[in-house]
């Protein structure tokens, strides 16, 4: 019975708001939830459990210092700033230099599972959006920048979001006006947004009065906000890679605009590591949210572990 109310409540959130963590939330549980039942229906001895529980602890405490990693390295990356590298050395040292006090180290492995908790969080609702939202009946349609391969040329990656807005622009009645969104960075010979247009009429036959361009932005949250602005606020769908579709569309409801995303398809061998590196960028969006939420829960860990212990 939980398991459906569970599914009912997801379907509801996807009815109301398909582009939140929530969407994660329900989905973990419903699989948490058909693990146990599968486990009851095959009679699966406590034992097999008992190991099965050990073996996926000792891989999720591993795999949450690696998301933890993670993040530290997208946070320096992006902005070269101490804050979060200097947080998280200060907790690993003060791990070494009590490393005598036991229930520090015992609530540490707690906070390891807050990062995968989080990140099958963000993978079920990352997934889940690309499914459930279709094709746009109409435009604008927007395809955001994914830097030039040479500086001046369009890359494999950026050519795929180009792909499948044309496809989708090719099944409507009307054909829409396609902005391609995307500024000149340092090392770059002309603006992504131009390169993007060029590209697109010259390969794909878009006709070049139905392109704009937007090349003033230098990231995503630009993207959306410039282009935003350049369709006078009007709902758009954007296409981006698959693995950068939910955060672009989480980056787009913080500036409260109306908009859905759409991906291009992206091998498996680069989607994998890219998944981490969108996780890191939608963790990062609050980061002060997270790094409470982390403290808490490490704080609960070390609470809970003092009255076992005692």
């Amino acid at each position: 019975m939980t398991t459906i109310a569970l599914v009912v409540a997801l379907y509801h959130q996807f009815q109301k708001n398909p582009a939140t963590m929530q969407i994660g939330t329900f989905g973990v549980f419903i699989v948490l939830g058909a693990i146990i039942s599968m486990a009851y229906l095959f009679n699966i001895t406590a034992q097999i459990v008992k190991i099965s529980m050990q073996i996926g602890y000792g891989m999720a405490v591993f795999f949450g210092v690696v998301l933890m990693l993670s993040m530290v390295r997208h946070s320096w990356k992006k902005s070269h700033r101490l804050g979060l590298p200097l947080l998280v050395s200060g907790y690993l040292v003060s791990l070494l230099l009590f490393s005598q006090w036991s229930l520090w180290w015992q609530s540490a492995p707690w906070l390891m599972l807050y990062f995968v908790w989080q990140f099958s969080r963000f993978i079920v609702s990352s997934v889940l959006y690309g499914y459930v939202i279709k094709a746009p009946t109409h435009g604008p349609l927007v395809v955001l920048g994914g830097g030039l391969a040479d500086g001046y040329s369009v890359g494999n990656i950026v050519d795929k979001r180009i792909q499948a807005a044309v496809t989708d622009a090719n099944k409507m009645v009307a054909y829409p006006v396609i902005v391609f969104s995307g500024g000149q960075g340092n090392d770059q010979l002309r603006s992504e947004a131009e390169a993007m247009r060029d590209w697109a009429v010259s390969h794909y036959s878009v006709p070049r009065e139905k392109t704009q361009l937007e090349d003033q932005s230098r990231n995503t949250y630009q993207n959306l906000k410039y282009t935003s602005q350049l369709l006078s606020a009007q709902p758009f769908t954007f296409y981006t890679s698959g693995y950068h579709v939910f955060r672009g569309v989480l980056l787009a409801r913080e500036q409260n605009i109306v908009a859905r995303g759409r991906g291009g398809f992206v091998p498996l061998t680069y989607r994998v590591p890219a998944f981490f590196r969108e996780f890191a960028g939608v963790m990062s969006m609050h980061l002060k949210r997270q790094v409470m939420w982390a403290a808490a829960w490490s704080l609960i860990a070390f609470v809970v572990n003092m009255f076992i212990t005692y």
